[in-house]
């Protein structure tokens, strides 16, 4: 195993991402010893920052209870981006080797996960500076005991997830709901979970024999995650009589060539790391309506004209500021088919208009909390169909940066350029030019009636719009597809 480990280290220092430059190793690494630093500082000065926003409070109680928030988001944010390093044992298969010891490999190998080492950094310096100078031994080593526990059955029910959930979106949404809920129940006090998970950890540290409650579920989800690979390790296993269902979306092929463009670009969304991160990141994203949503921000139509842009269209945001460059790897072939340059365009047209219904649709219930978010909601939706999709699409043919789409969207910068910053200009500089507008006669209330306007002014006009982005797509295909072969 040790030596397996340092194969593992050997690995890291030679991997050719280090070997690109030297400049972006240089930014990369002063980035990561910023967050970290800034990591360090929050945990350092957390008992500072609890004593002025929680006046009265117990400081150890209240820190732990917000691990509670913590450990829910580490938890979403782990499987939506957390790599998992399961393929790093086929090496070794054809060696005389213990399959046991190479299953144990991969779990004990994601412990160097930058995820498992933020929390750490995030308990270390507070446990040290708070909990060891206030409470007594047995305190203090059962309270980290626990809390290093439940990092570790994140880590490992990671493994649990992305096996049962990753082929299940439905799953997905519940499981993003169930969090979402229970923070919302937390927030809104209809049932204090932080406080229950602070009383629990806070009780168990005091009855320090019951510290093997929170390692045995640690111990379980890691027994869970190797019997799960232990079950999946047979590639002939795997060869059932089941087949991958590739008719899903028949239904668009009864739209021509469009839907078939459409049915493609569904495709890569659905197979391909990158793009299907970018969209749970999003459904996450659309959650946060809870924080802006309150009573006191009801009145201030700036605020909400900023939120409604991106509630009602945050996926379609998201994936129309590559617009091209998704397709980046087989640019070419499109080029080379009998492709209508203008059903093209129209298909992204046509998926930036479903999308943006369907992130409509899942931010309904907000207009629950009050009627005006949603008519604002609305005229915001109209907005985004018929101003920000041309805009997209416009800026989407100045983007030549090719796309792998096998990777993480986690800390990946890949295709992002001068044009992803500049575009939002425009889509959100219009907004905000004429709520100003507005606001100078003291009505800013009627800002977005102008703004259903425009967008309904452009679905109006959308041929006459899409052909003059057809011509400017007509003008750039072949710089695109050069700058796409480049790797």
């Amino acid at each position: 195993m040790i030596n397996l480990l340092i194969h593992h280290w050997k690995e890291k220092q030679r991997s050719p991402f280090w070997q690109k430059s030297i400049a972006l190793n240089i930014i990369l690494g002063i980035l990561c010893l910023y967050l970290l630093l800034n990591v360090l500082a929050l945990s350092f000065f957390a008992d500072k920052i609890i004593q002025e926003t929680y006046k009265g409070r117990d400081v150890v109680e209240t820190f732990t209870g917000l691990l509670f928030y913590y450990f829910s988001f580490d938890l979403v944010i782990r499987f939506l981006f957390q790599q998992l390093p399961t393929l790093s044992i086929q090496p070794y298969l054809t060696l005389p080797i213990k399959k046991s010891k190479l299953l144990h490999y991969p779990l004990i190998k994601s412990g160097s996960s930058f995820f498992n080492i933020v929390a750490i950094l995030i308990l270390l310096p507070f446990f040290i500076k708070v909990v060891c100078a206030t409470h007594s031994f047995p305190f203090c080593f059962a309270w980290i005991v626990a809390l290093f526990s439940f990092i570790i059955a994140n880590n490992y029910l990671n493994f649990l997830l992305k096996k049962y959930f990753a082929k299940r979106p439905l799953l997905i949404l519940l499981l993003l709901a169930f969090v979402g809920l229970f923070i919302f129940f937390d927030i809104a006090k209809i049932v204090s979970c932080s406080s229950y998970f602070s009383a629990i950890l806070i009780y168990l540290a005091n009855t320090p024999f019951l510290i093997i409650i929170p390692v045995a579920l640690a111990a379980l989800t890691y027994y869970l995650a190797y019997f799960l690979l232990k079950k999946n390790s047979y590639v002939e296993d795997k060869l059932t009589d089941k087949r991958r269902n590739a008719d899903s979306f028949l239904f668009l092929k009864r739209f021509g060539e469009i839907g078939d463009l459409v049915h493609i670009e569904i495709k890569m969304i659905l197979r391909n790391k990158r793009p299907k991160s970018l969209l749970y990141f999003s459904l996450i994203f659309l959650a946060y309506g809870f924080m802006f949503y309150k009573k006191q921000n009801l009145d201030n139509y700036l605020l909400l004209s900023f939120v409604g842009v991106l509630m009602t269209a945050m996926f379609a945001l998201n994936h129309g500021q590559f617009m091209f460059a998704w397709e980046s790897s087989f640019f070419d072939s499109f080029m080379t088919k009998k492709i209508s340059p203008y059903n093209y365009v129209k298909s992204k047209y046509l998926f930036f208009t479903v999308l943006c219904l369907l992130s409509f649709i899942v931010s309904l219930p907000y207009a629950l909390i009050s009627y005006k978010i949603g008519i604002i909601n609305v005229s915001l939706l109209l907005y985004n169909v018929g101003v920000s999709s041309f805009i997209l699409i416009f800026f989407g043919t100045y983007n030549s940066t090719r796309i792998d789409l096998g990777k993480s969207q986690f800390m990946n910068y890949q295709g992002i350029g001068a044009t992803q910053f500049l575009l939002i200009l425009p889509i959100m500089g219009i907004p905000v030019l004429v709520y100003l507008l507005f606001n100078l006669f003291d009505i800013p209330q009627y800002s977005f009636y102008v703004l259903g306007i425009l967008g309904i002014i452009g679905i109006a006009f959308n041929k006459y719009l899409l052909q003059l982005v057809t011509d400017q797509f007509i003008k750039r295909k072949y710089k695109m597809a050069y700058g796409f072969r480049q790797k």
